[in-house]
Parts: C-alpha cells; sequence; structure tokens
C-alpha cells in the first residue's frame, strides 16, 4: 500500500535539500503533484512533522549516493510523481522519479508500507454479452501471458486447465454468480487457488524448455528504470533504505564506471515455484511465490476484488517480496522530534 503522506514528505525533503544546496530543479506540475501537494498541506501538523521526520534522513542519505542529483550544468533537475495516473507504469513501479533527460539519468523511490507492487497480470476476462446475463460458453478471453511476456505461447495444457475450472461454474445467472462469490470454499477451493496451480504448473514448462525465460520475466515486470525504496519501521524509529541496480543507473559516479550502489544481475533460473506461506507456515490460498538464483523473488497474488469477480475479470498483482542478494541496503534514524 503506498504511504501518500511519506510521498509528499520525501518530496518536500527533496525541496529542502535543493534549495539548500542551490540546485537548479523544478517539479512537473500535473495532477499527481497538486494530489501529493494537497495530501501535504491537509495533513494535520504531527502527522506531517513524523511523515518528514521519517523521509528526511533517508532522503539526505540517498542523496549522498547519487552526485548527479547535484549537477548544475545542463537542463535543470526534474521531479514527478507517478500515482494517479499510473501514466510511468510501464517504465516504474515507484511513485517519485528523479531525472536529468540530457544526461539520460533517471531513478525512481518506491515509498509503500510493504513489498513493492510491480503490476497486474491478467488471466481470464469475460466479454460481456449485452442480449444475455448468464455465462454459456467458455472462457476465450484466457490470457496468454506467456506469449506476451516470454514471446512463447502457453501451451495447451494451461490453457486447458484454466477452460477446465471456470467452466465448471458456468452458466450462473448474476445473481447466482454473486452469491457464490460470498462463499470462501466456492472463491478459492474452485476458483481462485485451481487457478494459481495452473500458472504454478506452467511457467516452469516455459522455463524448462527457454533458458532465457527468466530473464524476460523480470524484463518485462522490472522495467528499464532502478529504483531506491524507503520502508519506516515504526518501533525501531528508522528507515530502511534499499534499492535494486539491475540496469546499473543507480549510483554513478560522473566520469567513471564506478558506482555508489552494487549492481546486481538479473536471474537466470527458476529455482522453486509454490504457494506462499503465512506467518505460522500456513499455505496461501491466493498467492504464489516464484525463486530464482541470485537472490530473486516474485509473488503472484489472485486479486481479490470483488467488483473485478463479479465481473468475471481475474487479475493476479505481481509483486517484489525480497530485495535481491548484494543489493544495497541501509537504514537511518529518524530526525529526532
Amino acid at each position: 500500500m503506498i504511504n501518500s503522506l511519506l510521498v509528499a514528505a520525501t518530496a518536500e525533503a527533496f525541496d529542502r535539500l535543493l534549495k539548500d544546496r542551490g540546485i537548479p530543479y523544478s517539479f512537473r506540475d500535473d495532477e499527481e503533484y497538486r494530489h501529493f501537494q494537497k495530501v501535504w498541506d491537509e495533513a494535520d501538523d504531527k502527522a506531517r512533522d513524523l511523515a518528514f521526520r521519517q523521509a528526511n534522513p533517508a532522503v539526505r542519505r540517498l542523496a549522498s549516493k547519487e552526485p548527479y542529483i547535484f549537477e548544475t550544468d545542463g537542463e535543470p533537475l526534474c521531479v514527478r510523481f507517478n500515482y494517479l495516473t499510473r501514466t510511468l507504469e510501464q517504465d516504474s513501479f515507484g511513485e517519485i522519479m528523479l531525472e536529468r533527460p540530457d544526461k539520460k539519468w533517471r531513478f525512481s523511490i518506491s515509498i509503500k508500507n510493504s513489498a513493492r507492487v510491480i503490476t497486474a497480470l491478467p488471466v481470464a476476462d469475460r466479454k460481456s454479452v449485452d442480449h444475455d446475463d448468464k455465462v454459456v460458453s467458455s472462457f476465450n478471453e484466457i490470457d496468454d501471458f506467456g506469449f506476451r511476456i516470454f514471446g512463447v505461447p502457453c501451451s495447451n495444457e494451461y490453457f486447458n486447465d484454466i477452460n477446465e475450472i471456470l467452466l465448471t461454474f458456468e452458466p450462473y445467472d448474476t445473481e447466482t454468480w454473486l452469491s457464490k462469490l460470498q462463499d470462501d470454499s466456492f472463491l478459492y477451493g474452485k476458483l481462485i487457488t485451481p487457478m494459481l496451480r495452473a500458472v504454478m504448473a506452467e511457467i516452469p514448462r516455459i522455463c524448462r524448455y527457454h533458458p532465457e525465460a527468466p530473464k524476460k520475466l523480470f524484463d518485462y515486470f522490472y522495467g528499464p528504470i532502478d529504483y531506491y525504496f524507503f520502508n519506516p519501521i515504526d518501533e525501531l524509529h528508522i528507515t530502511r533504505i534499499g534499492a535494486v541496480n539491475a540496469h546499473g543507473d543507480l549510483g554513478r559516479i560522473p566520469g567513471t564506471d564506478n558506482y555508489y550502489t552494487p549492481r546486481v544481475n538479473f536471474p537466470t533460473e527458476l529455482l522453486d515455484v509454490r504457494l506462499a506461506t503465512g506467518k505460522y507456515g500456513e499455505l496461501s490460498k491466493d498467492t504464489i511465490q516464484l525463486t530464482f538464483d541470485g537472490g530473486w523473488a516474485l509473488c503472484l497474488m489472485m486479486r481479490i476484488d470483488k467488483e473485478a469477480l463479479e465481473k468475471r475479470h481475474f487479475n493476479m498483482t505481481v509483486y517484489l517480496p525480497v530485495t535481491p542478494f548484494g543489493s544495497y541496503r541501509d537504514q537511518v534514524d529518524w530526525d529526532p522530534e
């Protein structure tokens, strides 16, 4: 979940830092910018002070790793947001982006309370039929995620598995369908968990015959922009900072091939696919975890969005649950009260 006030506080911390250092910069004035201005202006003093205490030391630590922030030659530094319209969704899943277009330099900052959500992955979608309120035929809109992500079509086994799941409970009129969605034994036992198991079987099939598949998977979900992330820990009064520098855009030292921030390579091998486990070892009903070499992992979670399910749209949310081995990790104490 995005912490909107912390996003606004991070922007405020950058604003003050850049002014203090006399760096030419601008915030892109758009709906996103005005949204976070409003969040900041409407927060009470206590909440705003806490968010700034969490964000400011993290911003200054991050800036110490990014000398391009303080360049004064060329175009001014541009700061922009990515939240409301998700216009940058294909480029970045961070909420704030800093860039210098003339230097081909940019990075994003992900500011969330939990794992970094990357994108949604469609599974199946039933087109509405104007003259009939019943689902009476196959779900022909099953997503071929293999072709879209890997350039390799999903197998017949996958399509057969998904179709078999979807066809076991049709036709239902809308009223019956909505009542069934209230029954967890149906929602998970007949629908969500079986569909996830079909995905669990298909991804190893693709990776088995196409060695480049793990890298293509991360190329697709990760996108071309490297990112930092902030995560305040309330009980410790610290903000954890991390980074994933897969493309080598973070921590570049101008005029050299050196980095302040270590690089990590995308994975080359799928090691394990399983249903995720909860705090006490219980198997998840709605999430699978893919583990790769190099400490990479992805989680795919079937969205429990009743409104979407009412319309018979099935999507999975993809997120990074961990930071790969060798990535930058740090923490800073909050500013004092």
